[in-house]
């Protein structure tokens, strides 16, 4: 059995693009460098997550403050630098969407004999990509689910009878990017042993792989293969915190 340590490798594959960001057209009277003042109040989600958000988008002169009686962000920054940051606070600010998450937990392992014999109750795609990064012969399902949750929801789901996930979704940007904060895999059982406490960027319709071993060289590895899709709330295996 598998358990985190600070030792382990950890693997972890996105394969997505960020959507560029159109530049902004100075307005009239007002010079590339000159800082604007641009209040934004945030109708639907909190302006404390946006805060975040908004830091690493100034530019060296820009300021940002937190107004929270009014639910308000007030930045002082150059044109270019807005023309990043309130698209961004447009794509946040959005009512909660359903989502729901695929997962799959999998164990990898080496073959023992000579020639190997490779075998996978994975899709195929997956398989493929998963071999082309990782030199394991067999992937075997070992508990699988799909999770469903409402953007900014705390939940923890049980996944088969050895497993339980925790997280905290975010709220999706740009339409096809999401958060899971303080994402957990426990196993379990006498001890409850931690597997995997991490934070993910998860793109819609994109699969991310989570890869643990106890060194690069290991027979063995355990995985946990995840899917965000947009859709409805489904009936699923999940308990309130």
């Amino acid at each position: 059995m598998l358990l985190l340590r600070r030792s382990i490798a950890s693997f972890l594959w996105i394969l997505a693009l960020w959507p560029a960001l159109a530049a902004a057209q100075p307005r009239a009277g007002q010079r590339a460098g000159e800082l604007v003042l641009q209040a934004y109040t945030l109708k639907h989600q909190k302006a404390s997550d946006a805060m975040p958000m908004v830091y690493p988008l100034l530019s060296s002169r820009g300021t940002v403050e937190l107004q929270p009686r009014s639910n308000t962000v007030v930045i002082r920054d150059t044109l270019s630098a807005l023309s990043r940051i309130v698209p961004m606070l447009r794509s946040f600010d959005h009512p909660a969407r359903p989502v729901r998450l695929e997962l799959l937990i999998v164990r990898a392992s080496k073959a023992q004999v000579s020639p190997p014999i490779k075998r996978s109750d994975l899709p195929e795609p997956l398989t493929r990509r998963l071999r082309d990064l990782l030199k394991y012969d067999s992937y075997e399902t070992q508990a699988q689910a799909m999770l469903s949750a409402l953007e900014g929801q705390s939940v923890i789901y049980g996944i088969g009878e050895e497993y339980e996930v925790s997280f905290r979704l975010g709220t999706m940007l740009d339409g096809v990017r999401i958060k899971l904060s303080e994402f957990k895999v426990h196993r379990l059982g006498e001890g409850r042993a931690e597997l995997i406490h991490t934070n993910l960027n998860l793109w819609l319709d994109q699969t991310v792989s989570l890869g643990l071993a106890k060194s690069e060289g290991s027979p063995d590895a355990f995985m946990v293969v995840l899917t965000m899709k947009e859709g409805e709330l489904r009936r699923a295996n999940r308990k309130e915190p």
